[in-house]
């Protein structure tokens, strides 16, 4: 049976004695590679690079005092947007006058650093609190809301509809999106809109500055990025529709989680390792096959937490990230007491991991990445 083939065969991996052992000596050589600062755009959020196609837009955003990052000099475009902030920046943004009542909501207490944001945003009548009195300021928010709230906050109006196979005539937010989508400030994926979908921070950047360039001819919307591939030749093992299922999804994680972890010392790499890594089941740890696999996890899982804390290059918890996958793929047959022998590589152990599984391009890729 293809499942546990995979699962007996990438369990024995990680566990066999090692016929060759190869330990990975401390690389001590400096990179001589510098990019050129008088020709480089200058950026302000290390993992907002200048090839990102949102990379001039989230600059200006910040350089207008609209966004800002985090004290680590990030910006986490990968994160989901939480309803706090999503307030914050409106209200940076637009005067909003007030229409309603303030409200006191139980979860934002005047001490809360974003209370006055948050009353601003409900006074302006663009964002409430549940039937609960809480206002969920950590929450995160779909497209489909955002849409909603993005229409109250610049008062929009529909110019032309779009028929998407996942908004129905009778769908609740039907008017709020087409008003978004009319006015170039979200667009779909294709026939589909995907309304239930989470918004990252970046996309919520490009959203808003999108609305605030509403009627300007020099502004362009950039369109949807073409959905995620793996890198050629890896992660087919599995069709998309498997990699939709906890199983499916989990091995692929776990295995790919195998450039960083072993069951050897730190900075050592065995034949047995090199042996089952077969590049088409497996697929280096990039960003590109991250993407890739965040089309199908399932939403609000313990999978995509992971996967997001990888995106935004958080590998502090890999260890157990790897154990938690190995546990979530097959909770019967996952050996206890796995921390005791899981260790996390040496950074030479991990490149030389990479070189001989994957190849040179692809350590390339990965010293440009991380």
């Amino acid at each position: 049976m293809k499942n546990n083939k995979l699962w007996l065969a990438s369990l024995s991996a990680l566990i066999a004695i090692p016929s060759a052992v190869y330990v990975v000596p401390v690389n001590d050589h400096v990179e001589a590679a510098k990019e050129d600062e008088k020709t480089s755009p200058k950026v302000v959020f290390k993992d907002v690079p200048s090839n990102d196609p949102y990379f001039e837009i989230i600059n200006e955003m910040y350089n207008l005092g609209y966004i800002s990052g985090y004290p680590d000099g990030t910006f986490k475009p990968n994160d989901k947007i939480s309803r706090k902030h999503v307030a914050a920046l409106l209200a940076r943004v637009l005067p909003l006058e007030p229409v309603r009542e303030a409200k006191q909501f139980k979860d934002v207490p005047k001490t809360h650093l974003y209370y006055e944001n948050i009353q601003r945003v409900q006074r302006a009548g663009i964002m409430t609190g549940d039937e609960n009195g809480n206002f969920n300021p950590d929450a995160s928010l779909t497209r489909a809301q955002i849409a909603k709230i993005i229409d109250l906050a610049f008062d929009l109006d529909v110019k032309s509809n779009n028929d998407f196979v996942d908004i129905s005539p009778t769908y609740w937010a039907k008017e709020h999106v087409m008003a978004v989508y009319s006015n170039g400030v979200m667009t779909g994926y294709g026939e589909y809109f995907k309304p239930n979908e989470k918004v990252t921070r970046a996309q919520y950047a490009i959203f808003l500055h999108l609305a605030l360039n509403i009627g300007n001819n020099d502004q362009i919307a950039p369109a949807n990025p073409p959905l995620a591939q793996p890198i050629k030749g890896q992660l087919t093992y599995y069709t998309e529709s498997e990699l939709r299922t906890t199983y499916a999804m989990a091995v692929s994680m776990y295995i790919i989680a195998r450039q960083k972890v072993t069951m050897n010392e730190p900075d050592v790499v065995t034949d047995d390792e090199l042996y089952f890594q077969d590049p088409s089941i497996t697929g280096e740890f990039s960003e590109q096959n991250l993407l890739y696999l965040k089309r199908f996890v399932e939403t609000d899982s313990e999978m995509e937490r992971i996967l997001d804390k990888w995106l935004n290059k958080d590998f502090s918890d890999i260890v157990w990230d790897y154990i938690t996958l190995v546990t979530i793929a097959d909770a019967d047959n996952a050996a206890g007491d796995l921390d005791v022998f899981v260790k996390e590589r040496t950074k030479e152990a991990e490149e030389y991991y990479i070189q001989k599984v994957f190849g040179e391009e692809a350590l390339k890729r990965h010293k440009e990445q991380y």
